[in-house]
């Protein structure tokens, strides 16, 4: 195996993130989710809506989730085109009235408010299950959300792990499915475990295929 192979899988954090653990850095973290300030509420109800952080902020620090909460913020808004339709207005109110480009700088910002309105009505992922979510459930083996090949494992592959009470230890391995990854004596993969993917993940709860 190459040398960047082995220092990729050296990376891996294979640490048991459970309700139980005693890291003092994840406890503080926890908390500090639990009881939110006024920067960390506002970057938490962003990263939990937008669609390529919902899944991850779970296992981010509150700064992280602080800085990148309120960058999207900026971004998400469309401040951008409005404060500059703004300036060119008090600057130059005769020029921007008459200008085809204001109402195409106009017209951008109400395609980004729209934009801004899709994303910001996307529902909330909770804080679940992650390394520094302040909420750890176990897994319950719920039937909701919409069951398909990846998420659900066959019916052989459930039988070879019925027995176990304990799933091995994955290595922080990716699975191709949830069936994969029963072959491999793997399940109930919680958000905070380097194998956790979404797509793995049938009712949304933080716990990948749930035994």
């Amino acid at each position: 195996m190459s040398e960047h192979k082995l220092n990729k899988t050296e990376k891996v954090d294979t640490t048991d993130y459970s309700a139980s653990t005693t890291d003092t850095r994840v406890l503080k973290e926890r908390n500090a989710y639990d009881h939110p300030g006024f920067f960390l509420r506002g970057a938490g109800w962003i990263v939990a809506r937008f669609p390529l952080t919902r899944h991850k902020y779970q296992n981010w620090t509150t700064s992280r989730t602080i800085i990148v909460g309120w960058l999207l913020w900026l971004i998400i808004l469309p401040i951008i085109p409005i404060v500059a339709a703004v300036i060119w207005y008090v600057r130059d109110p005769e020029g921007f009235k008459k200008s085809p480009w204001a109402k195409a700088l106009l017209g951008l910002a109400v395609a980004w408010a729209g934009y801004a309105g899709v994303i910001l009505t996307n529902p909330s992922q909770a804080n679940v299950n992650g390394k520094y979510s302040p909420v750890q459930t176990q897994p319950n083996g719920e039937v909701k959300g919409k069951a398909d090949t990846l998420n659900t494992a066959s019916a052989e592959a459930m039988k070879k792990v019925e027995a176990q009470k304990e799933s091995k230890d994955s290595g922080g391995r990716k699975f191709a499915n949830c069936t994969a990854a029963f072959e491999a004596g793997v399940f109930n993969i919680k958000r905070s475990n380097a194998s956790y993917e979404p797509r793995l993940d049938r009712d949304s709860d933080g716990i990948a295929c749930e035994k």
